[in-house]
């Protein structure tokens, strides 16, 4: 039986109650559910126990998105720590990465990029797979990532770098239907000669989803339920796959919400209607395509830092690729992606901070600050940096502000004093309400922050 099921974006009740009872086995990211403690990356306590408390009726997979399985350097450590303790606390089937990379030289990206498809990569990769297969001991499924940029080209098709690896390795491979449908609008490859030459043998899960076109591209964000024509290719994929477990729905946390509770559950029940009524799977012979020559004259590591250059709009390597990559819509789309996450995390955690920015016209500028510096992908250093940069501004009552958040984020046990230039509860009455602040008297204020309570501080007039 092939199980359906979505992906936990982390602790929501409703969603547990709502949606999950329709799930017959449920994906874990572990970037998506993990905070900083002490500096070190954990998954909640009480994150931990409530998919425990899940884990007694419904199986886990894990779903890795910040390993960097093809990082010219290190992979990343912190992502492995949290999936050891996912490993250790639940039983999971199965455990997927992806086929690309979201660091260089250990910098967060704030985006995953496709690697060239080279032998020098190849052999990374491979060596790479094994090291995780060795480590956990569970079946490992790589999935292909969509590409906004030119395609980089290599050695192989696509479809034939993830055969090769799965020749080499024995791993096998998470068939993301959106993910090919957005790299055919997007001119990489096409549906029929990806599923023509794909090893449909080694395809054990399969995720459904859709997201938004930007400028002419179809970018994956999982912001909705799915399209008509993704069922339609989901169930003739299934007519092909003999050995699939598991067709997931996949939504990002925050859209959650926007889309609703009681739709999503009617999704899962759309989903798996379209899995029951598929035809059932028929053997068919691969063909071959023609790969696309390497369009990059650099070594791998050279190519991801040009590119990590590139996103960051510094100065860019002197490559064919780089040059047509540095002209293309996909990187201003991936640009103008990473910006608009990140701000968006920050309003919703640095709220007041966020608000006087914009209400003093100064927002745009402070983010751009933050862009020019690698930023870790957990809020919590992203936060950090943001309001640094605020506090920078020589504005003396954003610089308060900023101070005030920062030091109600930190997770030391020092009580902390902020000064004011007025009272306070003046200026968050007025940011919270969303109103302009008003022209406030000027009188010494200072804030006490409590570490005994979360959240509790107090004010006194100096």
């Amino acid at each position: 039986m092939i199980r359906v099921g979505v992906n936990y974006e982390g602790r929501d009740p409703r969603f547990v109650r709502t949606v999950l009872p329709f799930a017959d086995i449920v994906e874990v990211t572990p970037d998506a559910i993990a905070t900083l403690r002490n500096g070190a990356a954990v998954i909640p306590d009480d994150t931990l126990e409530e998919l425990r408390e899940i884990g007694e009726h419904i199986p886990f997979t894990i779903h890795g998105v910040g390993a960097s399985i093809a990082s010219a350097g290190a992979m990343n450590d912190s992502y492995f720590a949290l999936t050891d303790e996912l490993m250790t606390a639940l039983d999971v089937a199965w455990h997927s990465e992806h086929l690309g990379y979201t660091a260089v030289d250990g910098a967060d990206l704030g985006t995953m990029l496709v690697p060239p498809r080279t032998n020098e990569a190849l052999e990374l990769i491979c060596r790479r797979v094994k090291t995780i297969q060795r480590r956990y001991s569970k079946a490992l499924l790589l999935e292909h990532v969509v590409n906004l940029f030119p395609d980089p080209g290599g050695a192989f098709t696509p479809a034939g770098f993830l055969n090769k690896i799965v020749q080499r390795t024995g791993c096998g491979v998470l068939l993301d239907i959106y993910n090919l449908e957005c790299d055919t609008h997007n001119g990489i490859c096409s549906v029929d000669a990806f599923l023509d030459e794909i090893d449909l043998d080694a395809v054990r899960e399969i995720h459904v989803a859709c997201g938004t076109e930007d400028r002419g591209l179809r970018v994956d964000v999982h912001s909705r339920v799915t399209r008509d024509e993704t069922l339609v290719l989901l169930q003739r994929v299934l007519a092909m796959t003999p050995n699939v477990e598991a067709v997931i729905f996949e939504i990002l946390g925050p859209y959650v919400p926007i889309a609703g509770h009681d739709a999503i559950a009617d999704e899962l029940r759309r989903v798996r209607a379209a899995v029951e009524s598929a035809a059932p799977p028929v053997h068919r012979a691969r063909s071959s395509s023609t790969p696309v020559s390497c369009l990059s004259t650099l070594s791998l590591q050279e190519h991801q830092r040009a590119m990590g250059d590139l996103i960051r709009g510094r100065t860019i390597a002197d490559d064919p690729y780089i040059a047509a990559a540095a002209f293309s819509t996909g990187l201003r789309v991936t640009r103008d992606s990473i910006r608009g996450w990140r701000s968006f995390r920050l309003d919703r955690n640095c709220r007041l901070t966020s608000a006087i920015l914009k209400q003093r016209g100064v927002y745009d500028d402070v983010i751009d600050a933050v862009e020019r510096e690698a930023i870790s992908p957990f809020i919590e250093k992203l936060a950090d940096a943001f309001l640094a940069a605020a506090a920078a501004r020589g504005d003396v009552l954003i610089a308060s502000v900023a101070k005030f958040e920062q030091v109600l984020l930190r997770d030391d046990d020092a009580e902390e004093c902020v000064d004011w230039p007025c009272n306070p509860y003046d200026v968050f009455a007025a940011l919270l309400c969303g109103d302009e602040i008003p022209a406030l008297p000027e009188a010494p204020y200072r804030t006490i922050i409590s570490r005994t309570i979360p959240g509790l501080f107090r004010v006194e007039n100096q």
